[in-house]
Parts: C-alpha cells; sequence; structure tokens
C-alpha cells in the first residue's frame, strides 16, 4: 500500500475498522465493508484509492455515517487559498468560548503583519496562524513554525497583547516542527494531536462539520455559503431556509437538497 507521502506499508484492516467505527457505523456495515475492501486490495495499491472505496461502499450502506466519514476530506475542501479554513477553524473555536477575529491586521516592531486568526477567552489574546494543505502528504515543516513565531515575537516588541501563539494545520507536522513548538510553548495543533486537543477531536466531540462535508456542496456553493458566513453544516440546520436562500441565492431546489443533508448529518433525519 503507497501512502500520500510515497512511502509504502503494509495493508493494515485494523485501522479502517476503527475510522469506519469512529464514524459510527455498526458492526455489520464494518464487517460487509472491511469484506469488500479486502477483495479489491492489491499491491500497489494508494492510501487514497483505499479511502473512496471505502466512502463509495459506506455512502451506500449508511449516507450519514459516510458524510462524517469523509471529514478530513470534507475539510480538504474548504479552498486552495486557505481563508475558508481559517473561517472554520474560528467557528470551531468559537464553539468553544473564544471570541474571535479572523485577518486583523497588527503593527509590530518592525513589520506589519496581517494575523489569521485572533481568539480571546477569559481576558487572554491568541494569536492563531492557519497553515491549510489541500493534499494528505503534505506537512507543516519547521520553516513553517520559526515564521509564525518570529512574527508573534515582532508583535510582541510593538506593545501587542497577545499572550500566546498557536499553529494549526488540516494534516500533519514535521518532528522538527513539532520539538520546536514543544520547546518555545508554542501550541500546534494537527489532525491527529496534541491528545484531546487535535483537530479531529475538536470537530468530532461537538459535530462542527464544515459544510464541504455534504455531497451537494461543491466550489461555487462553498464560495456563497462562505461569503453568507455558513461554514458549518449545522448553520444550514438552525438558520432559516428563507433567509439562506436570499444571501446564496440558490436555485430552490437545490438548496432544499443541500438542507436535507444537512439535517440528516446534524440530526439524523
Amino acid at each position: 500500500m503507497v501512502k500520500a507521502s510515497g512511502e509504502r506499508e503494509r495493508f493494515n484492516p485494523g485501522k479502517i475498522e476503527h475510522t469506519l467505527r469512529r464514524a459510527g457505523a455498526p458492526r455489520e456495515v464494518r464487517r460487509r465493508i472491511l469484506s469488500r475492501i479486502e477483495e479489491q486490495v492489491y499491491d500497489g495499491i494508494t492510501t487514497s484509492q483505499i479511502l473512496r472505496l471505502v466512502r463509495e461502499l459506506l455512502q451506500k450502506e449508511e449516507r450519514r455515517t459516510g458524510m462524517r466519514y469523509e471529514l478530513k476530506g470534507a475539510i480538504m475542501r474548504l479552498g486552495s487559498g486557505g481563508f475558508a479554513f481559517e473561517s472554520y477553524f474560528a467557528e470551531v473555536l468559537e464553539s468553544y468560548g473564544y471570541a474571535t477575529v479572523v485577518g486583523r491586521r497588527l503593527e509590530g516592531r518592525c513589520a506589519t503583519h496581517e494575523v489569521d486568526i485572533i481568539a480571546e477567552v477569559e481576558g487572554k489574546r491568541v494569536m492563531v496562524e492557519c497553515k491549510y494543505h489541500s493534499s494528505p502528504g503534505v506537512y507543516t515543516n519547521l520553516k513553517e513554525a520559526l515564521y509564525t513565531y518570529m512574527r508573534f515575537l515582532d508583535l510582541q516588541e510593538g506593545g501587542s497583547s497577545l499572550e500566546e501563539v498557536w499553529l494549526v494545520t488540516n494534516t500533519k507536522a514535521s518532528r522538527d516542527a513539532l520539538r520546536f513548538a514543544r520547546c518555545r510553548g508554542m501550541r500546534l495543533i494537527t489532525w491527529h494531536s496534541p491528545r484531546g486537543w487535535s483537530l479531529r477531536e475538536l470537530v468530532e466531540s461537538k459535530q462542527l462539520y464544515p459544510v464541504t462535508v455534504l455531497p451537494s456542496v461543491d466550489a461555487d456553493v462553498l464560495r456563497r455559503f462562505t461569503g453568507a458566513r455558513l461554514i458549518l453544516a449545522r448553520d444550514l440546520v438552525e438558520a432559516d431556509s428563507a433567509y439562506v436562500q436570499l444571501v446564496t441565492e440558490l436555485p430552490e431546489e437545490r438548496l432544499e437538497m443541500i438542507l436535507r443533508e444537512a439535517r440528516e448529518l446534524v440530526n439524523g433525519r
């Protein structure tokens, strides 16, 4: 099996079973899907091909579970510019009690910096930098950790009231980046770490699924939703449908299809 990074590893059905169980797939569904996958695995198959097979089979078995299973891919579909990811993570933080501002320009000692997110809770202000990747094989590396920390120091030396700095990525971080973050007290949030505060856990524990997890949301619909600050699937469920249509200008039938998917994901019906 070939990973996104190009590394080869032995096919491990236990990993697939674990992700299916975490997404909420019943035991019998997991058993059937694993049986089908094992029949189709061959030497040299890529992890992306396996995931696509799992996704297709799961969508046929249980569409709601299939949407939850697609979380990582859905976040990668938030857009190449990264702005949607910044807005999305700000929404995640707000669900945990933070007040956020996206894209604020601040003066440092030596330069002006545009900060992706300023998050505040209980009087503490945090600088949050987001590093979005559209491919699972791309790591956030030491250079990006150094760059983020130096900007934070320049802002502090310029009189900013920022007290902490976080670097957030939707994939993984290199060992050097993780080591530097630990040494400097910088919180580095990746898809899998730190335990209890990984991006996956932050999202799954409160069902903060992005709208891109819905099968009918394409790039055009995403653009309309982000323009209207409708980033989470639950935003669509909680908002008045007439308002959503007004601010997105989506055709009524298209919007109703998307809203049905959102209600199925959030409410199970």
